[in-house]
């Protein structure tokens, strides 16, 4: 325990040492920060206190039917830090230097096991639980719940619940680690990826929230009761269930039946932080080798079809040194395992939301829930794309490394180094913005003019993001981390994710009124004329030039300052 303390004190003082920066750059970089992560904490309280008070105040679905949306919202966000502490925790716990620095010391296997654990957990965390709070927050404020309440809710509720979802992802990690020295980290990534995709749409097939709100509305106005026998019965084993069922109970001032529910979550936690110790002490050790073997062991292969195309002295797709430094961000991208698992990960998840979407129709006679399903649809999509822009584009100039000074000393200009990145990530990204928006889309509504208008503003939001991410990464490179999902999770990355959120947000106020304006004509029978998403469309075309515009300007004056 005295290692883990000292270890501990010396995480505490660097962290404080970042952030009591003085400088001119550090104070406008801890001001900004704290100006972001507050507007978006705010912003995200007054949307789940405004989607509370209009789904129980105006749409009338009653506490029940809330509490099972919001227990199926609690379940992708426990796949979500289930998923990322996975990622992190290979990226740390068996690739990284310091872990080898630390296994050469006298110190228990199962020590350090800990200590990188909760050391990846508030890494990978920490945004998620500011914006847990915050929703926590307004939701409570709509039931005028005392504040000892909150307190309460966030230790006991909120951070176990993550804490779940963090052991049970280390837990199956080591499993997994075992199991791909014998099968291939290629099979095992397949069958990871696989086990994760049935995990949801197994979950939302058998949930069927669209049967849920058809069974409940079947006794309005009498849905202030509680219809727990509609629950498909593996549910009542999930965490995500008994967080929502606590929540359900207290707010309606029923301790007694909400304390079994925590209790639960409670000991599920406790046995779960002893498996894991246990799992540590009997497994970690010999996983970590295994891991540091099968890295060590790859040797060279035959180059493929596809590896030939990539070869160096292949014949150039691209103009100059743009070619080159193509490939070479292709290759890095090709080596590292983690990159592929959460590459896999993003495509499950694109597919689940395709199929998914696909039951959705806009043919409501309601033109705001119209407008805002399609916003839900085109939001989503947003996030998606922003997600993968942070992981795989945000990294991108870190990942030059220490050795940076060689591709500075070279005779090539770093502004074409700079556009070889960006125009490399954005065809990426803005394919996937393209596939989603015509596939989401199209599935729920046949119409020409929502598919034009969801085209180009996928396009402008692919734009403006790739350049942000891109632009931010260069700002705050950290050229000493090798690891790119680490430089995922730093808080300059936290912050740029943020700050894709608000632009986001600008992009859903301005298509708001139009869309409901236009679904209002439809339902009249009226003719719309195909004018209107031109409006739309420049606002948000202008504001992503802007984004663009400036940076990439941050971006180009970042890796010349660094070079």
């Amino acid at each position: 325990m005295r290692e883990l303390l000292l270890a501990a004190n010396l995480r505490a003082q660097g962290f404080l040492a970042t952030v009591s920066d003085v400088s001119a750059r550090g104070l406008l970089k801890s001001v900004s920060s704290v100006a972001i992560f507050g507007g978006v904490a705010v912003g995200v309280f007054f949307l789940s206190r405004g989607t509370t008070e209009y789904l129980l105040e105006q749409a009338r679905i009653g506490p029940f039917l809330y509490h099972r949306f919001l227990s199926m919202l609690l379940y992708v966000f426990f796949i979500t830090v289930n998923v990322g502490n996975m990622i992190v925790c290979y990226a740390t716990l068996y690739r990284s230097d310091e872990v080898r620095f630390l296994m050469a010391l006298p110190l228990a296997h199962e020590k350090i096991f800990l200590l990188k654990f909760v050391d990846n957990f508030f890494y990978s965390s920490s945004t998620l639980t500011m914006l847990g709070m915050a929703w926590l927050f307004g939701y409570g404020s709509f039931y005028h719940m005392p504040w000892q309440f909150y307190l309460f809710t966030a230790g006991a509720v909120l951070i176990p619940f993550m804490l779940i979802a963090g052991l049970t992802a280390v837990t199956m990690l080591m499993v997994l680690i075992r199991i791909a020295v014998r099968i291939g980290v290629r099979w095992l990534l397949a069958l990871v990826v696989a086990a994760y995709g049935v995990a949801v749409y197994a979950y939302f097939r058998f949930t069927n929230p669209v049967q849920m709100v058809q069974n409940v509305m079947q006794h309005y106005p009498n849905v202030n009761e509680y219809f727990g026998y509609l629950d498909a019965p593996f549910v009542r084993f999930l965490p995500n269930h008994w967080v929502s069922e606590y929540l359900y109970w207290s707010v309606l001032g029923d301790s007694v039946r909400a304390f079994p529910y925590l209790f639960m979550l409670l000991i599920a936690l406790v046995t779960l932080v002893l498996l894991a110790w246990l799992m540590a002490r009997r497994f970690y050790y010999d996983s970590w080798v295994s891991a540091a073997d099968a890295l060590a062991g790859r040797g060279e292969r035959p180059p493929g079809r596809g590896a030939r195309f990539l070869a160096f002295g292949g014949e150039p797709v691209l103009p100059g040194t743009v070619d080159v430094f193509v490939r070479r961000d292709i290759w890095m991208f090709l080596r590292e395992p983690s990159q592929w698992l959460h590459l896999g990960m993003m495509i499950v998840l694109l597919a689940v939301f395709v199929v998914s979407v696909s039951s959705l129709e806009l043919k409501t006679t309601q033109p705001l829930l119209q407008a805002v399903t399609f916003i839900v649809v085109f939001l989503f999509n947003g996030f998606l794309v922003a997600s993968i822009a942070l992981r795989f584009v945000f990294p991108a100039i870190s990942l030059e490394g220490d050795a940076f000074w060689a591709v500075r000393s070279a005779p090539v200009s770093l502004t074409r180094l700079y556009w070889g990145k960006f125009l490399a990530a954005f065809g990426v990204v803005v394919l996937i913005a393209e596939l989603l928006a015509f596939l989401s889309v199209g599935l729920i509504r046949e119409n020409v003019a929502l598919l034009t208008l969801s085209a180009v503003c996928s396009a402008s939001v692919a734009l403006a993001l790739t350049s942000l991410n891109l632009g931010a990464g260069a700002a705050f490179a950290v050229y000493r981390e090798k690891n790119p999902i680490r430089i995922a999770s730093t808080q300059g990355a936290s912050l740029t994710f943020l700050l894709s959120m608000i632009y986001l947000a600008f992009v859903v106020v301005v298509l708001v009124l139009p869309l409901y304006a236009y679904f209002e004509r439809l339902l009249r029978g009226e003719h719309a004329p195909g004018t209107w998403i031109l409006i739309p469309m420049a606002v948000i075309l202008g504001g992503s030039l802007a984004v663009f515009a400036l940076s990439t300007r941050i971006g180009l004056r970042a890796i010349q300052r660094d070079a």
